[in-house]
């Protein structure tokens, strides 16, 4: 749902590495169009990745993602995303390291400023409206940096309001096919005067 080519377009001398941190692996589509963008704007990516309930392989090799890229790499890459060791961080690719975290949100901690953007594609919010609240979403804005992005799905208006309330200020975005907006989350500049 997310991936790099909705950021504007820059250079890897203007950014240097780019710290992402997906809530929600999953079927590793995210962490595959990222890697895909990374290699191509030869931007260099740490990808951190946290699920709590990883899918078995019969269940990602089913989905086939790779077909939708006709390429033998990026079937490679797929592969490479699911079966990388948990707890570990290795490289993926020339501009793509992984690290993938099995645990739960609520327990992980980020440290501050540690991520530059967050996908946060967790369950809806009808489904785990635990991971949907103010004080996660206040974990997630510690762990940004200054100027950080966090993208997700959901454009309620309550999840709107937490957000706001833990220190994002908010935008709806156009959303891809299928979906009519996403909300994009900064964590904005503060101007305290000094």
């Amino acid at each position: 749902m997310f991936a790099l080519d909705k950021l504007p377009s820059l250079s890897a001398n203007e950014i240097g590495k780019i710290n992402v941190f997906e809530v929600g692996f999953g079927t590793g589509l995210n962490a595959l169009l990222t890697q895909f963008e990374a290699e191509k704007q030869g931007v260099s990516i740490n990808y951190s990745t946290i699920e709590a309930s990883p899918l078995p392989e019969s269940c990602w090799q089913a989905l086939n993602y790779p077909h939708l890229f006709r390429s033998r790499v990026d079937s490679q890459i797929f592969a490479k995303l699911h079966l990388a060791p948990w707890n570990q961080t290795i490289e993926i690719s020339p501009h793509f390291t992984l690290e993938k975290i099995h645990g739960t949100l609520e327990a992980f901690q980020a440290k501050t400023g540690e991520f530059d953007l967050v996908y946060f594609d967790a369950f809806s919010p009808d489904v785990q409206p635990e991971l949907w609240t103010v004080e996660i979403f206040r974990e997630i804005f510690q762990g940004l940096s200054t100027g950080g992005v966090m993208v997700t799905y959901s454009v309620k208006g309550d999840i709107v309001r937490a957000l706001r309330s833990a220190g994002f200020s908010t935008v709806k975005l156009p959303g891809p096919p299928g979906k009519r907006h996403i909300l994009r989350a900064l964590k904005t500049i503060i101007n305290t005067g000094a």
